[in-house]
């Protein structure tokens, strides 16, 4: 039912004939598998990537930390706050 409504889709903005519609037609149909596995399972990577632009924002603030232990220990618990409070 995924790939029945999403070839529907494609074929609605077809008929549009509109420069930036044509443009996402065609972002769409590269990641058509991706997007019709979401609507499948509805998995996303949303905790990973949120994981790593923690990981990335603490490594912006820390820069200059020496002591490698404390830099790990930091990073981890910046991942983990939410299971910290819980």
């Amino acid at each position: 039912m995924a790939t029945q409504s999403f070839h529907r889709w494609l074929q609605q903005g077809e008929q549009m004939e509109h420069e930036a519609v044509q443009r996402t037609l065609k972002t769409m149909r590269n990641w058509q598998n991706e997007t019709i596995n979401y609507h499948r399972c509805r998995w996303t990577n949303a905790t990973v990537e949120g994981r790593h632009n923690r990981i990335k924002s603490y490594q912006r603030r820390h820069y200059f930390t020496r002591n490698r232990l404390c830099y790990t220990a930091g990073i981890l618990i910046e991942c983990n706050r939410q299971r910290l409070s819980v």
